[in-house]
């Protein structure tokens, strides 16, 4: 579950597209604390789950319906994007 409260705004290091869908690598600072791999992260409020996470940001797989039904099939690398966290049980909303 997502607040709406941008962490931070992400740049988007890289795009990799294939026949699986749409791999998307972002740079983040502050929006990684606490963020694991397999961690939820919505970018521009789409849900994504982190399946590989660095000092400087992180890695995401989109599928194609992912890629289908949203806008981020669209993203260009060097673009900014939204980041947000998933809310923990104890955050406050």
């Amino acid at each position: 579950m997502f607040t709406g409260i941008i962490a931070e705004m992400g740049v988007v290091r890289s795009i990799r597209r294939s026949s699986k869908g749409l791999g998307v690598s972002i740079s983040a600072k502050k929006g990684l604390k606490g963020l694991t791999r397999g961690g939820s992260i919505a970018v521009n409020g789409v849900c994504l789950t982190a399946t590989t996470i660095s000092k400087t940001g992180f890695h995401a797989d989109l599928s194609l319906e992912t890629v289908r039904v949203t806008h981020l099939g669209e993203l260009t690398r060097g673009e900014r994007v939204n980041l947000e966290r998933a809310i923990r049980l104890n955050d406050r909303l």
